[in-house]
This record gives C-alpha cells, sequence and structure tokens, in this order.
C-alpha cells in the first residue's frame, strides 16, 4: 500500500506521463480487468474431464482455493438420496448439495460429468461444489416441445436438447445473450454466449444443455420456415424428396419421348 501512496504522490516530469513504476501492478491490474470482463454465469460445458482417481492421487494439484480453479470430474452417482458422492471403484468425493434442484432427474449410479471446484481438506474431508452436474456421455440431442420440457423438466435435467419457438425476447447479458423463446403459451430461458444477429419475432432453433429450467444454447439459429412463413418440422425434408422424385419423372419423360 505503500508503494502505492508513494507513486500517487510522486510529481511528474515536464513532457511525461504518469503510470504505474512497477511492471507488476500493472500486470496484475490487466488480470483484474481480465477477470471482471468473464461473465460468471458462464459454464464451460468443454472444460477436460479427470477421473475420480486422477484427483484423489494428487489433491493439492486439484485443489481451487491454490492451483487450478474450475474441473470437470466424470465417475458414477451414489448416495444421491442424502449425502452425494462421485465415486469410482472403491474411491469417492463428498459433493456439496445446497443446491438440490442440480439433481433432480438423475439417478442412483448414473454416471456424470460435474463441473465446478475441488476443495482439498487435509482434515474433515475434501469436497467438491458443482456448477452444474450433466449425464456424460453427452447423447445426441432430443427435439422436445417447449410445453413437454417445462411440464416434466425432471426428465430432461441435465441433457441435451432441442427446442423450437418464437423468438420474444433477446438482450446482451455479460460477453453473451440471454433470450426467451415461447412455444404454446410456455417460455423457455436461454443463455447464449455466442454472436447473434437475430431479432425478437424470429423462429429460432436452439440446441444446448438444459439444466435447473434454464437452457445453456451451443447453437441458436434462425428455423427454415415455408415460403408463407410456416414452420412445419420435417416438412422441408419431404418437400426436398418430393421435387426430386418430380424431376425424375420429368427427366424419365423426356427421354422416353426421344
Amino acid at each position: 500500500m505503500g508503494i502505492i501512496n508513494r507513486q500517487i504522490a510522486t510529481p511528474v516530469k515536464p513532457g511525461h506521463s504518469q503510470g504505474y513504476e512497477s511492471p507488476t501492478v500493472m500486470l496484475v491490474s490487466i488480470l483484474v480487468i481480465c477477470v471482471l470482463a468473464v461473465p460468471a454465469s458462464a459454464i464451460n460445458f468443454n472444460t477436460p474431464e479427470s477421473t475420480v482417481a486422477e484427483v484423489m492421487a494428487d489433491p493439492e494439484y486439484y485443489d481451487g482455493t491454490i492451483t487450478i480453479g474450475t474441473i470437470a470430474i466424470v465417475g458414477t452417482l451414489t448416495n444421491i438420496s442424502c449425502d452425494v458422492r462421485i465415486s469410482e471403484g472403491e474411491q469417492s468425493i463428498a459433493v456439496d448439495t445446497r443446491d438440490r434442484s442440480m439433481f433432480e432427474g438423475f439417478e442412483e449410479g448414473d454416471t456424470v460429468k460435474m463441473i465446478g471446484i475441488f476443495y482439498y481438506k487435509r482434515v474433515g474431508g475434501s469436497v467438491f461444489d458443482p456448477e452444474c452436474v450433466i449425464h456424460w456421455p453427452i447423447a445426441n440431442s432430443k427435439t422436445v416441445s417447449i410445453p413437454e420440457l417445462m411440464e416434466n423438466p425432471q426428465a430432461y435435467n441435465g441433457r441435451k436438447i432441442t427446442v423450437i419457438g418464437n423468438l420474444t425476447d433477446v438482450r446482451e447479458s455479460g460477453m453473451g445473450y440471454r433470450m426467451n423463446v415461447e412455444d404454446g403459451g410456455r417460455h423457455l430461458d436461454i443463455k447464449f454466449y455466442g454472436r447473434t444477429l437475430l431479432e425478437a419475432g424470429t423462429v429460432v432453433k436452439a440446441t444446448g444443455i438444459f439444466i435447473g429450467g434454464t437452457m445453456h444454447a451451443d447453437a441458436v439459429a434462425k428455423r427454415e420456415t415455408l415460403p408463407f412463413g410456416i414452420a412445419i418440422p420435417g416438412f422441408s425434408g419431404l418437400l426436398a424428396a418430393g421435387m426430386l422424385a418430380f424431376a425424375f419423372v420429368a427427366a424419365s419423360r423426356t427421354i422416353s419421348k426421344r
């Protein structure tokens, strides 16, 4: 603190601008700005996976309070009805379950990927504090209607899905966007951390992982429609097949006339 005070009190020489005297102070300032610029709600689903055995073999390396920060652990859910643990064989790590809704729709023995922070404790037992829990491996996305999703969210919690609906609201949020998509009078909250030019009133198709009532989308695009603006799932493929069949018949008739 004394160094900073001396810098502020140092007179500025004629023809010079006042700045940081220490490169270290400047570097720390830049790092702080970069950290503050990252949206806190963004979950990196591509965080490299570690096994329970790997974490237990070198807990100090994975300790989020000192070194590595956010990690992903793949393992089996055990004791899900009370003190949840993520396990591999005989080894297991306690899981912080303050947010029980995170585990809705999961069952004992499910293979999962947890993304969060591991806290190593020499006394009292280490604990993993998850940002999210997803079914692992991630299966191909299933198209679900928003009304069905909202009626039974537990069935899709931690899974990759696709929805189609009307984009009723889109606004910048941090380094991404917050969207609202409606279908059948039901609404879905979407977080999207890409770039988009989509506007409200557009029929969109969104794909992402559904967690705790919110979709974390990796793709949101305008839904392909028919010439009159009518979107019918599967119809565009049938239309294309019909046009090809028509072209084939027309070509066959032309050849036969020759």
